[in-house]
């Protein structure tokens, strides 16, 4: 398993509930080698949108470049996985042909203004796979719903040769909530799903021994 990073965002609008502590904070995804395939979590931010570069200001690397880093090529990525889909998770999954597994509440939430970058989040029927609940990817892969972030958000559990990891998005924005157990409210759908969010939280933790990575955290969270 490896961890990419796709983007920096360096900047948010004043309205983003993060602002008043910004700092700028990276875009990851992960790779997982599989004996059965090669497996994509998120896919950053897309490209030439003047909104999104004038709100994050975002430093993105195209997926292509990210991949060929660590010796892979677009068309080695076998299946992908959505966290969820706000537009700096889902954006460059067009330039790949691999099916799309993103959560049935996820996908409905996306189809309300605002809510993402369209085009970004806009998914070819013959690649999207609508999961409603957990799911069993792979042989020692499966998702986890973790809604809170958003209603339809979720993780990626895998065993691996050297233990159990969690991939785990943006159930948390930062590795502090992990520790405590305590959702941000910056990190909320809104209000009304922090208890659902917290939830979220201690059913990752509940998982240890874990290793959890988050997208826009460099911090592992190791549960023993």
């Amino acid at each position: 398993m490896e961890r990419l990073t796709l983007a920096t965002v360096t900047a948010l609008p004043s309205w983003h509930p993060e602002s008043a502590n910004f700092s700028p904070f990276p875009v990851h995804a992960w790779v997982v080698r599989h004996r059965d395939g090669v497996l994509l979590v998120d896919t950053g931010i897309g490209t030439d949108n003047a909104r999104i570069n004038e709100w994050y200001r975002p430093v993105i690397i195209p997926l292509a470049d990210a991949l060929d880093s660590i010796g892979l090529h677009i068309s080695d990525i076998t299946a992908v996985v959505i966290s969820h889909l706000h537009f700096d998770h889902c954006g460059q999954h067009a330039a790949l042909e691999a099916p799309v597994f993103v959560q049935a509440a996820e996908y409905e939430a996306a189809q309300n203004p605002g809510y993402t970058i369209p085009e970004w989040a806009a998914i070819d029927a013959d690649r999207l796979r609508v999961v409603r609940g957990e799911h069993q990817l792979l042989d020692g892969v499966r998702l986890l719903p973790t809604p809170g972030h958003t209603p339809g958000h979720q993780s990626v559990i895998v065993e691996t040769a050297a233990g159990r990891v969690a991939l785990a998005g943006q159930c948390a924005f930062r590795a502090i909530e992990l520790h405590t157990g305590i959702p941000a409210s910056t990190n909320l759908h809104d209000e009304g799903w922090c208890d659902i969010a917290r939830e979220s939280l201690a059913c990752i933790r509940a998982l240890a021994p874990i290793d959890v990575h988050l997208s826009h955290d460099t911090e592992v969270v190791i549960f023993h």
